[in-house]
Order: C-alpha cells, then sequence, then structure tokens
C-alpha cells in the first residue's frame, strides 16, 4: 500500500496536514497538488485551524530538482504560498530538521512559525544560481525588512532558529522533543477561539499589509458587522456580564 503523501487528522476543530513524502519532503507537482487539496477540503470539512506538521525528518529540505528543470515559465509557482495566505483561517507551520528553499516558502505562507531549536532554515536558492521563486523574497521583505530579506535571499545561508525568532519571522522555538505537543497546543487555542474574528483579523491584517492601513480602515467596516452579529461575539458579551458561566466559541 503506497503510503498517502499528506495525511490529514481532525482534532477539536484543528486539522494536522502531516506531510510524508520521503525521504526528506522535496516538493515536486504531485506533492504540492495533495498539499493544495488538503487545504480546500479541510477549509469545506468546517476547520477552524490549520497546522502543517513532517511526520519525517526533515520540514522540507526543498524542491525536487527534477521538478526544477522539468518547470515551465507558464506555471505559478506562487499558487500554494497564495492558498496558504488566504486560508479563511489561522494557519501554523511546525518546522523540524531543515526548512530550505521552497519548503521554507510554504512555511512563510502560514500566520505562525513555531521551530524546533534544532532546526535549520533558509531560502538557499542563490547557491545554485537560482532565486526564491515561490514568492519568498517579497514576503521576507514584508516580515523582516528589506534588508534582513536581501541577507537571507543573496547569501542562501542556513540559519538557527533562534537567529530568526530574534529577527521577528519565528514566533516560538522550542526543544525538538517539544515541537509536536507545543504546535499542537498553539494550533489548538487557536481551533477553539471565535472562528470570525480570528478570520476577519487575519484578513484585515494582510490586507492592511498589501494596501495600507488607510484602506484597511474601511475595509473595517465589513468585518465590525461580521464579528458583532457572530454567535461567538453575542457568547463573549454575555460573559462580561455574567463571568460566573464559562465562555465557549462554537465558531459561529
Amino acid at each position: 500500500m503506497v503510503a498517502k503523501l499528506v495525511e490529514t487528522k481532525m482534532e477539536d476543530g484543528l486539522v494536522i496536514l502531516m506531510l510524508n513524502n520521503p525521504p526528506n519532503n522535496l516538493l515536486n507537482n504531485e506533492f504540492l497538488d495533495s498539499i493544495h487539496k488538503n487545504i480546500i477540503n479541510s477549509e469545506s470539512s468546517g476547520a477552524r485551524a490549520l497546522l502543517f506538521i513532517s511526520k519525517l525528518k526533515h520540514f522540507s529540505a526543498g524542491a525536487d530538482p527534477e521538478f526544477l528543470s522539468r518547470s515551465r515559465s507558464n506555471e505559478d509557482p506562487m499558487k500554494l504560498i497564495n492558498i496558504i495566505e488566504n486560508a479563511k483561517m489561522p494557519t501554523v507551520a511546525a518546522i523540524n530538521g531543515a526548512a530550505l528553499g521552497g519548503g521554507f516558502e510554504l512555511a512563510i505562507g502560514c500566520d505562525f512559525i513555531i521551530a524546533a531549536d534544532t532546526s535549520k532554515i533558509g531560502l538557499v536558492e542563490s547557491s545554485v544560481g537560482l532565486m526564491p521563486l515561490a514568492g519568498g523574497v517579497q514576503r521576507l521583505v514584508e516580515r523582516i525588512g528589506m534588508v534582513r530579506a536581501k541577507e537571507m535571499s543573496m547569501f542562501g545561508r542556513r540559519y538557527d532558529a533562534k537567529t530568526l525568532e530574534k529577527w521577528g519571522l519565528i514566533n516560538i522555538v522550542v526543544p525538538e522533543i517539544q515541537l509536536h505537543d507545543s504546535a499542537l497546543s498553539f494550533a489548538k487555542q487557536l481551533a477553539s477561539g471565535p472562528t470570525i474574528a480570528l478570520k476577519e483579523i487575519k484578513r484585515i491584517a494582510n490586507f492592511s499589509s498589501k494596501y495600507g492601513i488607510k484602506r484597511a480602515d474601511k475595509e473595517m467596516e465589513t468585518s465590525i458587522n461580521k464579528v458583532l452579529n457572530s454567535s461567538d461575539a453575542k457568547a463573549g458579551i454575555s460573559y462580561l456580564s455574567d463571568k460566573n458561566q464559562n465562555i465557549i466559541f462554537k465558531g459561529k
């Protein structure tokens, strides 16, 4: 029996996407298509958060060389990272081992990154005469500024997780043995939160990053109405009036 390239599990509204393309989760068309389909399926199944985690030694060591040699100029290498960024729920990447090139770009598309203290991370394409193809350069500029983005992309080095945490690229660094449990706890907290509010926070943050604060201020009108009319908001407001009751967000 052939193992699935991406295995999925749902726990308490959290969909866990387990990357499983031996030996190093190298990216190719089949693997990327599988990730894509599982994200779409997760959204339609009512997932409230997504966690990307590897079943192997590495999160992803980058693109399969054969895949790169067959790539065509009319293909959109940024398709997947855009799908992850625009997912209508919080997304978390848990990095173990190596997250290099396109493998790291996949993680950059997520809202949050948790990494093992032993992981090695970088956009290494320039070391073999390439550039990051999936949108990593511009997203690094957005996250850590132009100077650091140029450094990471031009030198093609592998960085330790603690350094990238200091730069603001990684949210949390944990001992390798704790990565799975820490990432699961972090992602489950998002999955159990007020789904509509978190969705709108993500949407407004992304919108503001792309179009600026003034346009985001206008866009807020739509978000405010959606959030205030949600059952989660009503449960929260009720809790403020009577703190003897528990507050449970149902994601509606």
